[in-house]
């Protein structure tokens, strides 16, 4: 029972880093001429991201059942690594490279995206193999 408070501990943290990254910590361009940045959009997304490892969390917290844990870690998992593709493939940050979005706040969020990816990772695999040997 102690994996699965580590996983709701893990995903809460996650959560509320993605999204003080993105709304505090990080630097991300304002909006010139009412046109939105990539950047910008990039850190909504991350925010986004952030509240749903955050109701992951919630919701891992108040099941019990040992299949939903399963599908909380894959989805986990894909949060994960959505994370890491939104400021690097998928919207991207501004293409100047002596711009803070571009060389601090892109790479820390594709970090980031692959230890919760990473982490979520490890948790399904860990959860696989012990449904496994109790089922033996």
């Amino acid at each position: 029972m102690k994996q699965y408070k580590v996983f709701v501990v893990a995903n809460l943290v996650f959560g509320i880093l993605l999204i003080a990254f993105a709304q505090v910590i990080l630097p991300v361009c304002c909006s010139m001429g009412g046109a939105s940045m990539r950047c910008g959009t990039s850190a909504s997304i991350e925010t986004a991201l952030g509240f749903a490892l955050l109701l992951v969390a919630v919701v891992a917290a108040g099941i019990i059942k040992r299949n939903v844990y399963l599908t909380l870690s894959a989805l986990a998992t894909v949060a994960g690594i959505f994370v890491a593709l939104v400021p690097t493939v998928i919207v991207g940050t501004c293409p100047h490279a002596h711009m803070a979005c571009h060389s601090v706040t892109g790479p820390v969020f594709a970090l980031t995206g692959v230890v919760i990816a990473l982490f979520a990772a490890l948790n399904l695999v860990y959860l696989k193999l012990r449904r496994r040997d109790e089922q033996d």
